[in-house]
């Protein structure tokens, strides 16, 4: 099953991304601040994921869905 992880940029360095269903640290999902990503794996978590929240599909996207959790811009004009 695929889950999630949201983290701090700066970890992304860190991250084999052999391990990952993200591909690199420009295929990683970032929210508007440019502070967490989103990054995505199948199987056994990752070692540098290990005691990170892991997320699934649905509940990764009420996190993301959700305006105020700074995951996109709202485009309706006044």
């Amino acid at each position: 099953m695929k889950r999630y992880v949201i983290i701090d940029t700066n970890e992304l360095d860190n991250l084999d991304f052999s391990e990952l269903l993200t591909t690199s640290i420009l295929t990683a999902r970032q929210n508007l601040a440019g502070d967490k990503a989103i990054v995505s794996y199948e199987g056994t978590i990752p070692s540098a994921l290990s005691g990170k929240t892991k997320y699934t599909n649905e509940e990764l996207l009420t996190i993301i869905n959700n305006i105020d959790n700074n995951w996109y811009e709202d485009d309706l004009e006044d």
